[in-house]
């Protein structure tokens, strides 16, 4: 019930961006958004809720005191399974169904005969039409490169994916090239007067690489109360980017990183029974890593440990998780190359839309999610991003050194 409602919900906005003028872009970080006001309860309670056997209730608390009765309804579950001929479908055979029939039949061969190796997979899989016949069976096309391997016949199934022509980065596949008709060159004679004019009026001196401008004043302060729409100053860059090493040696303390995880897994059970889960929650962690950071702080009852660490620099906790998030987010722009762009662009434009909604919905709502989660990630002003660059360099310093993660949560950024 809650796939089909969170898919609705991506489906909506779809249909919404589907909608919209070229020049209008729905607001997708919404979907994203973290509310740190949100109460939540402890971690202990947390756990206390999650944190159990769900597959079946032992009903006694040790092995040496399990009592003399055996369980009815165990007892009854077990006899009725037993007569009966009917299968417990795994809970990934429709997904992995949906998965192979999307795939080009040429691919079978190099996937079959290791899906007839694997233990328990459903009949239904391996009786479909293609993946059947290559039961036991030797792919035909091989990769040029592997071609000359002795004995390549005995290599494991597990392997075969290799053998396709289609995955090697040279590969060929005969498409016509239509050459480009190179442009002929303006025939203009060159006007040294011309030039020597622009050049008065527009000194080169002054747009040299290490000509130093004059920053602007509310560029060298600090945004009082930080918040989503406020201004991000380069001040306030430097101050976070001081922060890192610190949080880093917060993280590392004891099972710190370990506690984090599990509250961030807690967390996640909790927005599901409340219906504020995505179909895959993560997500929101690859969009607003700090805030969700901060929550996991908050719920293992950190907060006041970690404002001692981040308060010298001017930040409360959902300060510096705000900071952080909005630097993150631009600093990712800053990095963006051509090919990026345009992607993101077509994402924006909805051109994709029509091609999700007719994915079956056990794996539309999560493709819509990860296809909003970059645009989202990807959404920062202009000056944010000018703030950024000024830092750019020691901000890529900190992130490289602690792996591209702040304190475990995993800080995205496009190569």
């Amino acid at each position: 019930m809650k796939l089909k409602l969170t898919t609705a919900i991506f489906s909506l906005w779809a249909g919404v961006a589907l909608a919209a003028p070229l020049n209008q872009t729905p607001d997708f970080a919404k979907i994203f958004a973290v509310d740190l006001g949100s109460p939540l309860p402890s971690f202990a309670e947390l756990k206390q809720r999650y944190v159990k056997n769900n597959i079946y209730d032992r009903k006694y608390d040790f092995s040496w005191n399990i009592g003399h009765k055996f369980d009815d309804v165990f007892a009854q579950t077990i006899v009725l399974y037993g007569g009966t001929d009917k299968r417990l479908k795994p809970e990934a055979e429709d997904m992995l169904m949906a998965t192979i029939e999307a795939l080009p039949p040429e691919t079978y061969p190099y996937i079959g005969p290791y899906l007839h190796t694997v233990p328990n997979m459903p009949e239904k899989i391996l009786n479909l039409s293609g993946i059947k016949e290559t039961k036991n069976q030797f792919p035909q096309r091989i990769a040029p490169q592997l071609q000359d391997i002795p004995d390549l016949e005995f290599l494991s199934p597990h392997l075969y994916y290799l053998l396709m022509p289609e995955v090697w980065p040279d590969y060929d596949a005969g498409i016509e090239q239509v050459g480009i008709a190179p442009r002929p060159s303006p025939k203009l004679q060159y006007n040294q007067k011309f030039f020597d004019f622009i050049k008065q009026v527009v000194p080169p001196q002054d747009f040299y690489p290490n000509r130093q401008k004059a920053s602007p004043l509310e560029d060298n302060l600090r945004t009082l109360y930080p918040s989503a729409d406020s201004p991000l100053t380069a001040a306030d860059v430097g101050a976070f980017i001081s922060t890192l090493d610190k949080v880093e040696t917060f993280a590392s303390q004891d099972n710190r990183r370990l506690q984090l995880v599990q509250a961030g897994m807690l967390i996640n059970a909790y927005e599901a029974d409340n219906n504020q889960a995505l179909p895959f929650n993560t997500l929101k962690d690859l969009v607003n890593p700090c805030q969700r950071l901060a929550q996991r702080i908050r719920v293992l009852g950190l907060e006041n440990e970690f404002i001692q660490i981040i308060g010298p620099d001017g930040f409360s906790l959902d300060e510096w998780a705000i900071t952080c998030d909005r630097v993150v987010k631009a600093y990712r722009v800053s990095r963006m190359h051509s090919s990026a762009i345009t992607s993101i662009k077509h994402y924006q434009r909805g051109v994709y839309n029509q091609e999700m909604m007719s994915l079956p919905d056990y794996t539309k709502g999560g493709q819509l999610g990860a296809m909003f989660s970059v645009i989202a990630m990807y959404q920062a002003p202009l000056p944010d991003v000018l703030a950024v660059r000024k830092h750019r360099s020691q901000l890529e310093q900190a992130l490289k050194k602690s792996d591209y993660s702040i304190a475990g949560a995993p800080i995205a950024v496009n190569p």
